[in-house]
């Protein structure tokens, strides 16, 4: 095979390779990096937060800051936030967007989406949950930014808002709890 040939079959693997992982879900990306890297992989994890810009540094700390702790342990913002699938509309910067909550609190809300946005943003979301029927138009701040989505925290809410939203989040545990 001449140098030319072993460059595309090595392109190609790439391309087959990057394929697969943009289909994978994060868990199970997450258990083959583990396995790859076996007991590295903390050492790999500090080594590429080194590389990282300062504000890349700044935006993985918000977000490890805010992530709600596993096994029993408090979630640091002081609401639980619950997983759920509501259609958004948004609003940055007069561009609308549509997309999905994947998950609620009094605090705030992580919106899917692809597109990157500075923190500090202001963000005008309409969405409606199932309590109640007239949309929630709310205002909030882009605290957290990824490649996935965005964390928003709400500006402000009105008690009636807060009673709703917590309402919902006790709501979603009746509902969707699974029992073996």
């Amino acid at each position: 095979m001449g140098n030319f040939e072993q460059q595309l079959h090595k392109y190609s693997a790439i391309a087959r390779l990057f394929g697969l992982v943009s289909n994978t879900p994060q868990e199970q990306l997450i258990n083959l990096l583990k396995q790859l890297l076996g007991e590295s992989f903390t050492k790999n994890l500090f080594r590429m937060i080194l590389e990282m810009p300062d504000d890349q540094q700044r935006r993985l700390l918000q977000r490890l800051e805010g992530l709600e702790l596993e096994d029993g342990k408090i979630d640091r913002r002081g609401n639980a936030r619950k997983p759920c699938l509501i259609g958004v509309t948004y609003t940055v910067q007069d561009h609308e967007y549509k997309s999905f909550i994947l998950d609620i609190s009094a605090f705030g809300v992580y919106i899917e989406t692809r597109d990157l946005f500075p923190v500090g943003q202001e963000v005008n979301m309409s969405f409606t949950i199932s309590n109640n029927q007239v949309p929630f138009q709310l205002t909030g701040e882009i605290v957290w930014s990824g490649m996935q989505g965005i964390g928003v925290k709400f500006k402000f809410l009105t008690q009636f808002q807060l009673e709703m939203i917590q309402s919902f989040s006790e709501k979603m545990n009746d509902v969707y709890e699974i029992v073996s």
